[in-house]
């Protein structure tokens, strides 16, 4: 039984006992005027009164009111704050969350079929990027589509503090020339935003662009986008461009250091999922990547982990939640598993 059937019942219980109370007492006070008005026999009514209360006693004997509680609440938990349960649970505990991300999962699912299929492909590609997708280093595999279907995209790192690049962008540069000569066809999407701190005039994705083309990169294969500055803003930013103004594009391949490169996949390939399923617009996936091989020595699993959650976050739109994951991550407050 619920636990406000229960106090609905336990009411009832003691309405019913105060109205019996009630026409009780009225009888009683109707002899009680008889005998001492008409009879003045007050031994008479003191009898009756403690015969009253001896009923009213014994009437209430294991029928005390119930306890005071609070009422059941049943929580409607829409589908944006399943969906966020569902990401944040898998990015705080990984796959000892994996039960209670598929509870999630069914019960987004019976509220929302496609949301439900969306998200569960998408939690198993989180699964597959971070355990099986091959990273590759310095050269592309053969085999990926040779025309203009395929772009290839490098991912933006900030700049210095004057608005020159660090070597990390210039490695991951190095190899997107490289993997661009090896297919000579596909399109090269430069992407991310103003990251200078005394340079606001300059973008990570222009000064990308300008290395490649002065490095011999035809201009008619170049696309920039330059206003983002997260991972995921990447990723929906440059979805937009490619189905705006190259509908040709079906295809991206993920250029980035090596410790950025699931983490990139994750966010891409999610965003270009859901933009898809949700805008019935074209599918664009990510094929395959390259990467160039940086000691890392910051990024831990632990801190990817958060990474890509605090992308993953942004991507539906929860921004405050995300810069926590990003930035005050020790202040997080933590689903309880």
């Amino acid at each position: 039984m619920l636990a406000d059937e229960q106090t609905l019942i336990n009411v009832s219980s003691t309405t019913a006992i105060k109205a019996a109370f009630v026409e009780t007492l009225l009888i009683l006070s109707e002899k009680i005027i008889f005998h001492v008005f008409y009879k003045g026999r007050i031994s008479m009514m003191k009898r009756i009164l403690s015969f009253a209360a001896a009923l009213i006693i014994g009437a209430t004997a294991g029928c005390s009111a119930p306890a005071e509680t609070k009422p059941a609440v049943t929580e409607t938990v829409n589908t944006q704050e399943l969906i966020e349960q569902i990401i944040t649970y898998h990015g705080c505990y990984g796959s000892a969350a994996d039960k209670k991300v598929g509870e999630l999962l069914t019960e987004l699912e019976k509220k929302d079929p496609r949301q439900g299929k969306l998200w569960a492909d998408i939690m198993d590609y989180w699964d597959y990027a971070n355990t099986e997708l091959t990273v590759n280093v310095d050269k592309l595999p053969e085999g990926l589509p040779d025309d203009d279907s395929l772009a290839l995209t490098v991912l933006g790192f900030e700049l210095n503090d004057d608005g020159t690049m660090q070597d990390e962008l210039i490695g991951r540069l190095t190899v997107a020339l490289s993997c661009a000569k090896q297919y000579p066809d596909a399109y090269v999407i430069c992407t991310g935003g103003g990251t200078a701190k005394n340079n606001p005039d300059v973008t990570e994705g222009g000064l990308m662009g300008e290395w490649l083309l002065e490095h011999g990169l035809s201009s008619d294969r170049l696309i920039i986008e330059d206003k983002s500055h997260t991972t995921a803003e990447n990723a929906v930013n440059s979805y937009n461009i490619l189905l705006k103004d190259y509908p040709q594009v079906n295809s991206v391949v993920l250029i980035s250091s090596n410790y950025h490169i699931a983490w990139g996949s994750l966010l891409f390939e999610s965003a270009f999922m859901r933009s898809a399923s949700e805008n019935n617009t074209p599918e664009i996936h990510v094929i395959s990547n390259c990467s160039c091989e940086i000691e890392n020595d910051i990024y831990l699993w632990e801190e990817i982990l958060r990474w890509e959650t605090g992308g993953m976050l942004q991507m539906i739109g929860n921004n405050d939640l995300a810069m926590q994951y990003y930035f005050d991550y020790d202040n997080v407050k933590k689903p309880q598993l």
